[in-house]
């Protein structure tokens, strides 16, 4: 394979919700209606449908979605989170809990289209969020954000929370094995994790996870994901954790915690430049997140990102040998984002291979 087809980058994006954390499983009663429920699943759906078919006819070849996100349909009114003499407790729901059918059957329509489309998938278990101190945004509904870490903290909560909602999951996926790009447990745990050493200068409240929590939470989850095998042996989809910056896949040693596809988050924090990938091609190390605005240059780049950044960032990327690199994105409303068409038509340059060029990509 000459080195020009095997460099060139696959680019994916972060979708990464319609409504963060109730896009999949039952919404909450207070918010949709429960007799126009169906009429609002369909209108969703039928979003999704569109969005992943412009996605394919752009040339994006992933996308990247948060479930369960911050926990906000998983469990409402007396079943969402409760402050107990000033602590967050939550039991996972029991696995009878229509939750758990109406999760796979979103998740499985969601592989339908991606099989229908051709896009591969990054779904993105939970989101650091889950494990904030607890919001409570609808007292009389009783939705609750975050003030779900004791399914991390807690060994048997933990576990019961993997057989019920991850496993049903993972039993689907291998069905659509060759739609998944990479199976990710957490999102940029390093936010909510507080270290042993220096706990003085750890006094964010958010911090609720002791490191060996987390530890045990994802050497546990990536090894539900690691487990799951063809009939030949072989792996049926790579494990990932959406690390907040590239030094934690290090830091946190990755490789020992049994993840196969290692993924960093890039917006260019102290300005340090993205190192050139090391990983071996079977080890796909990608790029899970960066920013389409110039909300900050990268160093790199010495500011020829500020006015159209997309194919600047993507070529970077592309010459530093990652195999993948997911914009940030395509629906969230933040200062990272932008979305437009002048965007869409700058990806759609560069995923256009040159004459003479085969365009072929890393597997």
């Amino acid at each position: 394979m000459s080195t020009e087809t095997s460099s060139r980058l696959r680019v994916g994006i972060n979708y990464p919700w319609i409504d963060y954390a109730w896009d999949f499983g039952i919404p909450p009663a207070a918010w949709v209606n429960p007799n126009n429920l169906d009429q609002w699943r369909a209108k969703k759906r039928a979003q999704i449908e569109e969005d992943f078919k412009s996605f394919a006819d752009m040339g994006l070849f992933a996308v990247r979605w948060f479930m369960l996100a911050d926990g906000l349909s998983y469990g409402t009114g007396d079943e969402a989170p409760r402050l107990i003499d000033g602590k967050w407790t939550f039991d996972p729901l029991p696995r009878e809990h229509p939750f758990h059918q109406q999760l796979c059957h979103d998740f499985e329509f969601v592989l339908e289209v991606c099989s229908m489309t051709g896009i591969k998938f990054v779904p993105s278990l939970i989101d650091f969020h889950w494990c904030h101190e607890g919001k409570l945004i609808d007292p009389a509904a009783g939705i609750v954000k975050g003030g779900r870490g004791e399914v991390l903290r807690d060994a048997v909560k933990r576990e019961n929370f993997l057989d019920n909602v991850l496993d049903p999951l993972l039993d689907i996926s291998t069905k659509y094995r060759d739609t998944i790009y990479a199976w990710e447990l957490i999102n940029e745990p390093e936010w909510v994790t507080k270290r042993r050493y220096f706990a003085w200068l750890q006094r964010d409240r958010n911090k609720t996870i002791p490191y060996r929590s987390m530890l045990g939470f994802i050497r546990e989850g990536i090894g539900r994901i690691n487990a799951r095998r063809l009939p030949d042996g072989s792996r049926a989809f790579h494990s990932s954790v959406g690390f907040a910056h590239w030094d934690a896949m290090k830091k946190w040693d990755a490789e020992a915690l049994g993840v196969s596809a290692p993924q960093f988050h890039y917006y260019a924090p102290d300005y340090r430049e993205i190192p050139v990938n090391r990983y071996a091609p079977d080890t796909p190390c990608f790029v899970g997140e960066f920013a389409t605005t110039t909300l900050r240059s990268w160093p790199d780049l010495i500011e020829r990102d500020l006015e159209r950044p997309i194919p600047p960032r993507l070529q970077n990327l592309e010459e530093k040998r990652y195999p993948a690199a997911f914009l940030w994105s395509a629906r969230a409303k933040d200062n990272a984002t932008k979305w437009e068409p002048e965007d869409h038509e700058d990806t759609l340059a560069f995923l256009s291979p040159p004459a003479g060029r085969s365009g072929d990509v890393i597997a």
